[in-house]
């Protein structure tokens, strides 16, 4: 009896893997159609995909062009208050009495004009002392022959240089966090040149005249041994941004010498990190 249950059984076993097998027969074409729209799908999301990360790459590389704008916005900012605060009101006056003249006056009136204008700007000159006299000069220089800004700044690594950084000086950094320790430095170095472009009167005005001195005596220390640079040191980084310089920012600062933007100098035991020109 026991045996008879037994091969009832198995025939029931096999009975059922007969009928699921005759199921998946009938059902092949259904799960070959399923296993194409499948197939389908996943093309088109791994087209998408690929759509969404070129995408991603084009607004990356558009915001560290917005980046740098932004360095080149606020510098010219700065630029703008300086003048307003720095070129004397005469002088602009003078020079928009000439614009307004100059089209229906013969030439002894431009002339004339010519000569009251550099006259005005004699006047303010000699009105400071004469230790300041070459700063105004300078500050005059550039207001009224548009010079280059106050020092130059670092350019931002791209995606082919980043890619030729050895990955033990790099390590895990992204290029998004190298350029943004670059804008940091850039804000640290206008920031530092903007005092020094001040001269010593208006610094005094400022309430900045320590930290024009302080930079005043940098400069020659340093100019002393290796003509003029623009540099900055740690201190100063952290004067502008609140943060130190640690352990990952130095490795970035490596980089940064590997790509040759920055090197470094020390003089009466301070690191100075000197901006490489490009």
């Amino acid at each position: 009896m026991d045996n008879l249950e037994e091969i009832i059984d198995n025939q029931v076993k096999k009975l059922q893997e007969l009928d699921e097998a005759t199921l998946l027969i009938k059902g092949k074409q259904n799960i070959k159609d399923e296993l194409q729209r499948m197939h389908e799908e996943m093309l088109q999301l791994s087209y998408s995909v690929e759509k969404m990360r070129k995408l991603l790459k084009r607004m990356n590389e558009q915001n560290f062009h917005l980046k740098e704008t932004l360095v080149l916005i606020e510098t010219l900012d700065k630029r703008i208050l300086h003048q307003e605060e720095n070129v004397p009101p005469e002088l602009i006056q003078s020079y928009q009495n000439s614009i307004i003249l100059i089209p229906n006056t013969s030439e002894s009136t431009v002339n004339s004009i010519h000569q009251l204008t550099t006259q005005s700007i004699s006047s303010n000159i000699h009105n400071t002392s004469k230790i300041e006299k070459q700063d105004v000069m300078k500050d005059c220089k550039r207001t009224l022959f548009n010079e280059p800004e106050v020092c130059p700044t670092i350019p931002f690594i791209t995606t082919e240089e980043f890619n030729k950084v050895p990955k033990y000086i790099i390590g895990r950094q992204t290029l998004d966090t190298i350029n943004n320790l670059i804008g940091a430095i850039n804000q640290t170095l206008i920031a530092k040149y903007t005092i020094l472009s001040l001269g010593k009167v208006a610094a005094q005005k400022k309430g900045e005249i320590n930290l024009y001195l302080h930079y005043k005596k940098q400069e020659f220390d340093i100019r002393e041994e290796n003509g003029y640079l623009y540099f900055f040191t740690a201190e100063d980084y952290y004067r502008q941004t609140k943060t130190k310089i640690d352990k990952t920012k130095l490795n970035l600062i490596t980089a940064l010498r590997h790509c040759k933007r920055l090197r470094e100098c020390r003089i009466k035991n301070e690191l100075r990190y000197i901006i490489t020109p490009h």
